[in-house]
């Protein structure tokens, strides 16, 4: 089991997109932003042609190895990648897999046995920085692996750069292949993130097209006990779980659609248990949904907590946030919405859902009435199982 820090909360694979009534607004790039971006690709390519390369592929067969895995972003990208991070951890023996992550996304792998170690790097605490490159440095590690599978990131380089590895390992053809000792070519059949990120496994020998890389999350045995006895129901009565946080102000959708909701889906499933939860600057939301519902509105104390409650939960409903991901990673029944072109490769995966689109850039377009055939069929879903897992 990795050790970690402690942070707070911050498929049958459908889609469904809502005809839209007007074109997404998409305003032209202005000129700071495009000297910014010119200047991070000028940065890229002078730390692409400083970094040298290993000789030789690596062999893995070859004693214990350490290996570092970058992924220093969002609660949501972590989950999606524990199918590849099991994957590489599970690959060989003499592997031992460590992941840098943000304190944010750490917590994530908490339970997760075939990581050995959760390096917590905070970009914002610059005073932090010598002794994390003195701390990799130690480590003398054998290879590290960029997370980033469809673009570059300047952060990642430079902490590929600062982390001394002998093996870089990087998806080929994304404009910085010279940083790389070790390139595995993409696969065009893919769509999913989650399969994007499982082709790094080839570089380990794993084939990608056949191990299973679906996002996993497992749980304590006390964090289960404990979301047990948070749920207001009786045994056997459904269970829905309704997630009204959304981190972005266009993926918020309105109160009182929650509300009616929740109403449908309670005249289907009689009994239904609702509980609430939303990250702390948007308690008031989980507190005007709950009082319109008649649900309950619970508290996390962290990011685990509203896992726990995913994982216990019968039925989930949320907009595009890392409770999606984690209804997919715990296999829960879910409806999730989000805004256009962005389901083909974020949306809802490894488990029975709907992943519905916005007519437009804000969620608040998307009708409730073009939610409520949806939870229908997550109603039907319930239905037809014999029992809850």
């Amino acid at each position: 089991m990795p050790r970690t820090a402690t942070a707070r909360w911050p498929f049958v694979f459908a889609v469904t997109t809502i005809p839209p009534r007007s074109p997404v607004s998409r305003s032209a790039t202005p000129w700071p932003k495009k000297v910014e971006l010119l200047w991070r690709r000028l940065w890229i390519r002078v730390l692409t042609a400083l970094m040298g390369r290993a000789r030789g592929a690596p062999d893995w067969s070859r004693g214990p190895q350490r290996v570092l895995f970058l992924r220093h972003d969002r609660i949501g990208d972590m989950i999606l990648s524990t199918g590849v991070l099991r994957a590489i951890g599970e690959s060989h023996p003499t592997v031992a897999l460590d992941v840098l992550a943000s304190p944010g996304n750490a917590p994530v792998l908490a339970a997760e046995r075939y990581v050995r170690e959760v390096v917590v790097f905070d970009r914002r605490r610059l005073r932090d920085y010598p002794a994390l490159v003195r701390r990799l440095r130690r480590a003398k590690y054998e290879a590290v692996i960029d997370c980033m599978v469809t673009a570059p990131s300047l952060t990642t380089l430079l902490l590929m750069l600062a982390s001394g590895a002998r093996h870089r390992i990087g998806i080929l053809g994304r404009g910085n292949d010279a940083a790389f000792s070790v390139l595995v070519p993409q696969r065009p059949h893919v769509r999913h993130i989650a399969e994007h990120l499982a082709t790094l496994a080839a570089a380990f020998g794993v084939d990608a097209d056949r191990v299973e890389t679906h996002p996993r999350l497992h749980l304590r045995a006390e964090e289960r006990a404990a979301a047990e006895g948070r749920w207001p129901v009786a045994a056997g009565a459904p269970r829905l779980l309704v997630n009204v946080s959304a981190g972005r102000s266009f993926r918020r959708w309105p109160v009182e659609r929650f509300v009616r909701a929740i109403d449908h889906l309670r005249a289907r499933l009689p009994g239904l248990g609702a509980v609430v939860i939303g990250a702390p600057d948007e308690w008031d939301r989980v507190e005007a949904v709950a009082s319109g519902a008649s649900a309950v509105p619970l508290r996390t104390a962290g990011i685990r907590d509203a896992f726990a409650l995913v994982a216990t939960a019968d039925l989930v409903f949320t907009p595009d946030t890392s409770i999606a991901h984690a209804a997919s990673a715990f296999a829960r029944p879910a409806v999730a919405m989000y805004v256009p072109g962005t389901t083909e490769r974020w949306g809802l995966y490894g488990t029975w859902g709907r992943s519905l689109e916005s007519p437009t850039g804000e969620l608040a377009s998307l009708e409730v009435e073009a939610v409520l055939p949806a939870l229908d069929e997550l109603a039907e879903h319930w239905w037809d199982r014999p029992h809850r897992p």
